[in-house]
């Protein structure tokens, strides 16, 4: 499976599933612009990727996605080294595993502003980048945590609440933006484990629906690489995953 040449905007590309992300669009020959809170994570995820994939074609950026200001810059530096994106990925978001009451006010205006606000700026700001591409995609990573009814959720309501206006506003830009060519993909994982590509044995193992365990980063990629490897005439606009965990 090939991205060659793909462009590829990665936000939240942090140690966590940011960096599976980028280190597997790398090794599919994509060029990466990669954003994170910092610009030391963000660096520190380019150096792993260029480690595994020396060719790799990254370039990095601080960006704090509850700032717009800092959004608009990102977007602007970004333009200023390619004329077009073909993908963009809003990975970035901010967890909050306290409850309602043990959270302080400025953790739930944090996760609210990056996990929501931030992506629907980044979608903004990017459009005009992705319009100008012949194959033009938006991933949302998502939560089942913002589905209804969901109470096997150990995330702070704030969170839950976030990732559900992310998900309306992914539902009403894919509909605004039906003829236009661009997909818009939401993926929805539970608690899953971030396995790194890197490690053959952990990356490659098989999980049996009665092993009780969480799903891995690689069961989430397929479904991403999945939507994004669809004839542009379909759309998979939603994918859903479970698993029997307990938690």
């Amino acid at each position: 499976m090939s991205f060659e040449n793909k462009k590829v905007v990665i936000t939240g590309a942090s140690p966590d599933f940011g960096q599976t992300l980028s280190i597997l669009f790398a090794k599919m020959g994509a060029e990466l612009f990669l954003s994170a809170r910092s610009l030391e994570k963000a660096n520190a995820t380019a150096k792993l990727v260029r480690e595994n994939v020396p060719n790799a074609k990254i370039s990095t950026f601080q960006v704090d996605v509850s700032k717009p200001a800092d959004i608009v810059k990102f977007a602007e530096n970004v333009n200023a080294q390619t004329p077009q994106i073909d993908i963009l990925i809003n990975n970035a978001s901010y967890w909050l595993a306290e409850g309602i009451v043990e959270a302080s006010d400025e953790q739930i205006v944090e996760t609210i502003n990056s996990t929501a606000t931030g992506s629907f700026l980044v979608t903004k700001h990017f459009l005009p980048l992705l319009k100008k591409s012949a194959n033009p995609d938006i991933v949302f990573i998502n939560s089942t945590a913002s589905l209804d009814n969901n109470c096997q959720s150990s995330s702070n309501e704030a969170f839950s609440a976030a990732k559900a206006a992310q998900s309306t506003f992914a539902d009403r830009l894919r509909n605004r933006l039906k003829a236009s060519g661009i997909r818009v993909i939401s993926i929805y994982p539970p608690n899953f484990e971030n396995t790194s590509p890197l490690i053959d044995k952990d990356w490659n193992e098989q999980r049996g629906h009665t092993d009780l365990r969480y799903l891995s980063a690689r069961n989430v990629f397929e479904c991403i690489k999945f939507s994004l490897n669809q004839d542009r005439v379909c759309s998979i606009d939603k994918i859903i995953l479970s698993n029997n965990h307990p938690s």
